[in-house]
């Protein structure tokens, strides 16, 4: 991998006062107040950070964690500077880029090269290659995505609500998908069966094992099976003979399917048990091979039903869950839970993966955490799904949240009682209902930023991508906030003129 970086701010410091042509300090880089783009409202917000000298020493102190161990700033050749690593790491998120964009933008875009302190005119940094990026970016954490975050939203109530001495938020949750086909037992066991055979033969080459020479071939009979399978269809026919032998037919096939299967399997077992050590990555597709075996025996064979907690969606990304939220002309989503505190000046205060979580087993430590982060928060508004009954200890989570000097415009779940009719009737209450639908605005701005669907493969990446997509959406919002007052302050200029 490709860590090669140089310190902070070198590429401006290196310049001192007298810049080279081409090159225009940060802090007096232009960017047009009017457009509407979402690069200049991103590019406005790392521009203030930038021109705001203590939140940058903190988000200095922050990006340090991304060199890893050993690494030295000044050895070696020149490398990526930290200030543009977190620059094309805010952008790929906002903008919703893959990386092959992104890196085509900071070769070629004037502003962006302009905001990372680059010469625009200078063909050294262009030699960039997609992979520095990827490999540099890739270093964020979703610990040090949250503290920039933290920072970034904390200096923004400070710069431009410091009349606000009390934050009010609102909760909610949405689905943030991950990029997995659409899962049936079927195309699973082919998912593992495939993983198998190829780590298998991997192994079995590199230690000259016989055995294993036809792996490409075994691929492709089992893969040209699973279509088989694919393409027959149970009987529409009225008579039930027709439809009996039809499933029959299917029956014997899947009985095939099922038995080549095992077949590799075995194979797999054997090749493993002659190895010295263990080989993690064969022995977790070995043990989904034979749970997608025995639930496609179970189902289809038996006739069983087969609980959604022993299921697994996806080989690839394993956190991801089946989840049906209700949404119009969506039966079911496949990712992961995500709820999400938004403040009355539409930032993000604080997030979290729900992994098999519902709304109302997080809305307590939504609070706790929300109010560890921010101290000056004093309500919290959510929708009926985080509401929870009285349990044994005659609490529920409206009690709760109260109890940590927080004010739940909760509303009750089913019938009201005379206490909540009354709570629920109250002007504050009334209020906090009516502004609750404007954090549905604030997870639409998500998505259409990056938080629709991860791109990134496995959990550690899965919950990095989400921080990172939360940090990104703050500092868009403070740039898209400041262009706004600015755009006021010209016509209010352009009208005394």
């Amino acid at each position: 991998m490709s860590y090669s970086m140089r310190n902070f701010t070198s590429t401006q410091a290196e310049l001192g006062e007298n810049p080279l042509l081409g090159v225009t300090p940060i802090e007096q880089v232009r960017l047009d107040t009017y457009c509407r783009d979402e690069i200049t409202k991103t590019l406005r917000g790392l521009q203030e950070i930038y021109r705001n000298k203590v939140l940058l020493k903190e988000i200095q102190d922050v990006l340090s964690e991304l060199v890893p161990k050993g690494t030295s700033w000044n050895d070696g050749r020149k490398g990526m500077d930290l200030w543009v690593i977190f620059v094309l790491g805010t952008l790929r998120l906002s903008c919703n880029w893959d990386y092959d964009k992104l890196k085509s933008c900071y070769d070629y875009h004037h502003k962006i090269r302009e905001i990372c302190g680059v010469d625009f005119f200078c063909d050294v940094d262009i030699v960039t290659g997609r992979q520095t990026i990827h490999d540099n970016v890739s270093l964020f954490t979703k610990e040090i995505a949250n503290k920039i975050s933290k920072l970034v939203v904390a200096s923004s109530h400070e710069l431009l609500f410091p009349e606000e001495r009390e934050l009010h938020s609102r909760c909610d949750s949405f689905v943030f998908e991950t990029n997995v086909h659409f899962p049936t037992d079927l195309n699973l066991l082919k998912d593992s069966v495939r993983k198998v055979l190829s780590i298998g033969g991997k192994l079995a080459s590199s230690l000259k094992i016989t055995g294993w020479r036809e792996v490409k071939s075994q691929q492709k009979k089992f893969h040209s099976l699973y279509n088989k399978l694919s393409k027959m269809r149970h009987s529409n026919s009225k008579k039930e003979e027709r439809k009996e032998k039809r499933r029959l037919e299917i029956e014997e096939v899947i009985k095939d399917y099922l038995s080549v299967a095992r077949a590799h399997l075995l194979k797999a077992r054997t090749l493993q048990n002659s190895l010295d050590e263990e080989y993690p990555k064969l022995q977790l597709n070995m043990d989904y091979t034979d749970l997608f075996i025995k639930q496609i025996s179970r189902r289809v064979l038996n006739g069983e039903t087969i609980s959604p907690d022993e299921k697994v969606y996806s080989i690839f990304e394993p956190h991801t869950e089946w989840i049906c939220k209700g949404k119009a002309g969506i039966r079911q989503e496949l990712g992961v839970k995500v709820c999400v505190v938004e403040d009355q000046f539409g930032f993000i205060l604080d997030h979290r993966i729900m992994k098999g979580e519902q709304d109302k087993d997080v809305a307590v430590e939504m609070v706790r955490k929300s109010k560890e982060l921010y101290p000056g928060l004093t309500s919290m508004s959510f929708d009926k799904g985080f509401y929870s009954k009285v349990d044994k200890d005659g609490q529920n989570n409206h009690s709760r949240i109260e109890a940590l000097e927080v004010r739940a415009h909760l509303p009750v779940k089913g019938r009201r009682n005379k206490a909540a009719q009354e709570r629920e009737s109250k002007e504050a209450f009334v209020v906090a209902r009516k502004q609750h639908p404007a954090v549905e605005s604030a997870i639409n701005a998500l998505e259409s930023h990056g938080f629709d669907r991860c791109p990134d493969k496995g959990t550690p990446n899965f919950e990095r991508y989400a921080a990172m997509a939360i940090s990104a959406s703050n500092i868009h919002h403070l740039g898209a906030i400041i262009m706004a007052r600015e755009i006021k302050v010209l016509r209010r200029k352009r009208k005394s003129a």
